[in-house]
């Protein structure tokens, strides 16, 4: 008892000389601010949020049953929920820590002793030697380093929570682009089936027309090469259609020779999305919500960096039983113990732990500046959404006014091809024409699409920070 008095004495010598050394941590963590608009610049804000199931708004039964396939069957969110388990098994890992560490040994050995060692003893040189017993060591956390390790795992979890939500988001909207990309392919490749009809019919007239001598040899060259030029234009849409299509069967987890979607031109809605107000974006994004639980994982490293300046203090014992004699193993006389206080107080290490808290500095100044970077980056892929869509309609009610144009030049030039005033030239002219203002309608319609699927990206995809 008396050297155990010293011991816990010298103990508290120790930490009365470290407390007096002891500041207030720099890893406690204050939440990264960030000053967001207070409107969008081609918008008017509102209070209205999306829904998680914000495709359904599309009106398009196919995208429903599409987007409901992606999440069971994605690679990308396997990868995804594996990470997060990682980040769980390294919580668990630091959590133990928390508790004392128990262990428990036994051997039975044949030994050998020196004659030195032996002396003049009655111990015979060669013995059997067995024992069993059981240590266990429990470190003070004076300091808070296995609290702030433990902090720092529950926010690498939930980053990971949210890198799902993140990636979950990431894919549907993805899906939705592609398959509206699909989708006014096959309506550009009706527009070019449907010149391809004209053009023949323009051919077997114009043909009719040479028999009958009423025309010449170049205007039926002519409908000729309008024909070929429009099939070329539809076999090389093809190509894309096919690329689309592969990456779908991709994102579904399905093998692409064995996955198919039947041509059809859309006919589902645009739907108007609501943009929200500002400030609502910083818990609508859930890259956003990464950002910020990997600032509070990098603080609580500083933490942990910080406490090493300071003795580790632990509580160690061990208790068992050995004896050369089998005989004699459970006599009181065989019984060991072994029990006090165990401190580390780090001396010299070179600046080893000086560099390893600049290190867990710096590194959480590099995850406040992609935190911040992240931020803009949000309201920026908001501002050039609406103002995609903004353009878009104007562009669309252009394109709208041409194709009328194009079309009412294509009638009066059949008109005076008829009654014989003009050449085929300009009915062929015309028909290029409004063939091109056709397909760019359709095009523009496209991108309408397109545009609203990234506005839904840059909004959160229904993403509200607290769901995963």
């Amino acid at each position: 008892m008396k050297h155990l008095s010293r011991s816990l004495a010298l103990t508290t010598a120790l930490l009365s000389v470290s407390c007096s050394t002891f500041k207030t941590s720099s890893s406690d963590y204050a939440k990264p601010q960030f000053q967001p608009p207070a409107n969008y610049k081609t918008a008017t804000s509102s209070h209205h949020s999306i829904s998680p199931s914000w495709w359904y708004a599309f009106k398009d039964s196919k995208l429903n049953s599409l987007q409901n396939q992606l999440l069971s069957q994605n690679l990308d969110l396997a990868v995804a929920y594996s990470r997060r388990q990682q980040a769980l098994a390294q919580l668990g890992i630091a959590r133990s820590d928390v508790f004392p560490q128990i262990t428990a040994s036994g051997s039975a050995t044949r030994d050998k002793a020196t004659q030195s060692s032996v002396g003049g003893s009655q111990l015979d040189e060669y013995f059997n030697n067995y024992q069993v017993g059981a240590n266990l060591s429990y470190e003070l956390d004076l300091w808070g380093r296995v609290r702030k390790l433990v902090s720092a795992g529950k926010a690498d979890v939930q980053a990971a929570d949210y890198a799902i939500a993140d990636v979950r988001v990431a894919l549907q909207t993805q899906l939705a682009r592609q398959y509206f990309a699909l989708r006014f392919l096959d309506a550009e490749m009706a527009t070019l089936r449907s010149a391809v009809s004209s053009r023949q019919d323009n051919v077997k007239i114009i043909q009719e027309r040479l028999d009958a001598g009423l025309t010449s040899e170049l205007d039926t060259a002519r409908a000729n090469a309008e024909l070929a030029n429009a099939r070329a234009e539809l076999f090389s849409l093809k190509g894309p259609r096919a690329q689309l299509e592969n990456s779908i069967a991709v994102l579904l987890g399905r093998q692409p020779s064995n996955f198919n979607i039947s041509g059809a031109s859309y006919t589902g809605s645009l739907p108007s999305i609501p943009s929200g107000i500002p400030s609502a974006l910083l818990y609508r994004r859930p890259d956003l919500a990464v950002a910020e639980r990997r600032v509070a994982a990098a603080t609580a490293r500083i933490g942990v960096a910080e406490a090493e300046r300071f003795p580790k203090i632990s509580l160690t014992g061990g208790a068992g039983t050995s004896s050369i004699s089998t005989s004699k193993f459970l006599e009181w006389s065989s019984q060991f113990y072994s029990i006090g206080p165990s401190v580390t107080l780090p001396i010299f290490q070179g600046k080893k732990i000086q560099s390893n808290i600049f290190l867990t500095k710096a590194q959480r100044a590099e995850a406040l500046a992609n935190y911040q970077k992240t931020a803009l980056s949000a309201f920026a892929d908001v501002e050039s959404a609406l103002a995609s869509l903004s353009a878009l309609r104007a562009e669309a009610g252009a394109r709208k006014a041409s194709v009328d144009a194009t079309s009412r030049t294509y009638e009066l030039s059949n008109l005076r091809y008829d009654e014989g005033v003009t050449s085929y030239l300009d009915v062929a002219d015309a028909q290029r024409e409004r063939l091109a203002a056709k397909r760019a309608a359709v095009r523009t319609r496209g991108r309408q699409f397109e545009a609203t699927v990234q506005l839904i990206q840059a909004l959160g995809g229904g993403f509200t920070k607290g769901s995963k």
